[in-house]
């Protein structure tokens, strides 16, 4: 049963390599997908599940009366700290299930510190210079600046440190101690950052 979760930095061709990595192995590759896990669990509508995502990322502090309907049905305490809580508490448990049925590619959404414990899974993070990654955002997105492209860089970073401290009690996303593999995909060709997550996943469990 295959389970992979990826964690990518911003310009790190992470998404790309995820579906990649899932086609070779035929299995799904889940990104947004776990908000609609998150609705179905819940009874929500999707388009529900991903305003509250947006509110809770853009204004972790503001607490709109959508969001206090959103978690009425199981919350006493109304605060942003609690939203928060429930909010993360609902990712959890769909992305625990999702991981339970097996053979799927998850991508980012703290993955990798959700199912730390999961037996047999493969924790990967891909990563490159700031340099690099700038220069991919630059192309990608037909800037005309280099430095647009590394502020943007700079800001996704920022964005997502914050996220994984506030959501995941401090947790440091780049610490090494939450994968298996890192990757840097400034020196390593995306076909064989595909190829050695495959052939790693497909190794047998190493005996304890």
């Amino acid at each position: 049963m295959t389970v992979i979760t990826i964690s990518r930095e911003l310009g790190s061709r992470g998404t790309a390599i995820a579906e990649k990595v899932a086609q070779a192995l035929g299995v799904d590759c889940i990104d947004k997908e776990v908000l609609a896990e998150m609705a179905r669990q819940s009874g929500l509508s999707v388009e529900v599940i991903v305003e509250a995502e947006e509110r809770l990322l853009s204004q972790p502090r503001v607490i709109s009366q959508e969001m206090r309907h959103l978690f009425a049905a199981d919350q006493r305490n109304r605060s942003g700290a609690m939203d928060q809580t429930t909010y993360v508490r609902q990712m959890t448990e769909a992305i625990r299930f999702l991981a339970g049925q097996g053979n799927v590619v998850l991508v980012g959404r703290g993955s990798q510190v959700i199912l730390h414990e999961h037996p047999g899974a493969l924790h990967v993070h891909l990563y490159a210079s700031p340099e690099v990654r700038a220069r991919r955002i630059q192309r990608r997105r037909e800037l005309a600046e280099l430095e647009t492209a590394s502020q943007i860089i700079q800001q996704a970073d920022k964005a997502r440190q914050e996220w994984f401290r506030r959501f995941f009690t401090g947790v440091d996303w780049k610490n090494p101690s939450y994968y298996n593999l890192l990757i840097d995909t400034g020196r390593i060709a995306e076909e064989i950052a595909v190829d050695t997550i495959v052939r790693i996943a497909q190794m047998p469990s190493i005996p304890e």
